[in-house]
């Protein structure tokens, strides 16, 4: 090994360490994916100063399978049954997200320099990863457009959520309850053959990013089918989000970023917009099928999985209900509007 390979080296494990720090610092206060926008911080400092740095495509790869087994996994027969009596209601909450997120995006591209299919990408609630690695190959995306877009948009829902649903909707906190780890279920390790079917198959049908989806389609097959399957432990989950953040991290342009600010009404508007939805969308959906509005605007809002179902436990509301809802939108944005933008800007 060379001079320069262990210079390389020691600068990964300087940035890995960064991303470590920083994303304890947004663990620390309560920030969504912190590990994740640890790595895309620490990748951008080091590019910032100047500093010669890389991190593999396979190392984000394999972080990919362990994300995608850990979404996977939260998809069992409780889901189904929820999906099952709620079908209409799940597609109607999920094509109205999507559908409003289309409108604001096209809004933004006429009125500003971002083209329609950056934006598009930009504001899907809840595909953030799938919409970045859709857009770091693809020359007619601005990466750093869909990564600006997306991050704020999910930061904004994670902080004006429980605001408004405590001192808008009147909800009470009752105290974070953190479930008991599935220390019963079927073995984390079992990722590994899950992770690897899944992945080597949608390959194979040539389904975008198979290293993401693959997981998540076989996971949630398994645990469907075969019962409660373990988490993976949490120092594993980290260095997954880390890896896939400092990949990230490294598709970014600085003066590209710096670009973006002109969006930031644009965004911040679109933001609120899609909000407003989700609580109009809460009231049909607590109208029709009996639960409570809190529990519909979570399962609605434009947040993440994990956050929106803590903040639901918070409030003693119905998690099964917000985990279908949201689960199954993740899936439909990671499955159907892939394929559905791949061939709408085929020939754009």
């Amino acid at each position: 090994m060379g001079k320069f390979d262990i210079m390389l080296r020691v600068r990964q494990l300087m940035m890995f360490g960064l991303a470590m720090l920083i994303g304890a610092l947004f663990q620390f206060m309560a920030v969504p994916i912190p590990f994740l926008l640890g790595g895309i911080v620490s990748s951008m400092f080091w590019k910032v100063i100047g500093a010669q740095v890389y991190w593999p495509r396979e190392w984000r790869e394999l972080g990919l399978c362990v994300a995608g087994y850990g979404i996977g996994r939260n998809f069992t027969a409780e889901t189904m049954h929820e999906l099952a009596s709620q079908t209409v209601g799940v597609l109607e909450s999920s094509l109205v997200a999507v559908g409003a997120s289309i409108v604001i995006a096209w809004w933004t591209s006429r009125h500003s320099y971002a083209n329609l299919q950056s934006c598009v990408m930009g504001c899907l609630p809840g595909g953030m990863t799938q919409m970045l690695l859709m857009s770091e190959n693809n020359p007619k995306v601005d990466f750093s457009v869909v990564m600006v877009m997306q991050t704020l948009r999910l930061m904004g829902a994670i902080i004006i959520v429980p605001f408004l649903v405590v001192h808008g909707l009147g909800a009470e906190l009752k105290g974070v309850v953190v479930p008991p780890a599935a220390v019963n279920g079927h073995s984390w390790l079992w990722l590994v053959p899950i992770a690897f079917v899944g992945a080597f198959t949608l390959q194979k049908l040539h389904i975008p990013t198979p290293r993401l989806l693959g997981p998540i389609l076989c996971a949630s097959a398994c645990s469907y089918f075969f019962g409660t399957f373990q988490p993976v432990p949490d120092a594993l989950m980290m260095v997954a989000q880390i890896s896939i953040g400092l990949y990230m991290g490294m598709l970014l342009d600085p003066a590209r970023i710096k670009e973006t600010g002109k969006l930031m009404p644009f965004i911040i508007t679109g933001i609120l917009l899609i909000i407003a939805v989700s609580v109009g969308m809460a009231y049909y959906l607590s109208g029709i099928y009996g639960f409570s509005l809190i529990t519909a605007f979570l399962a609605m809002a434009p947040g993440g999985i994990a956050e929106m179902c803590l903040a639901g436990m918070s409030m003693g509301e119905n998690v099964s209900i917000i985990l279908t809802y949201q689960l199954v939108r993740l899936l439909i944005l990671n499955i159907t509007v892939p394929m559905g933008l791949n061939w709408y800007f085929k020939d754009k």
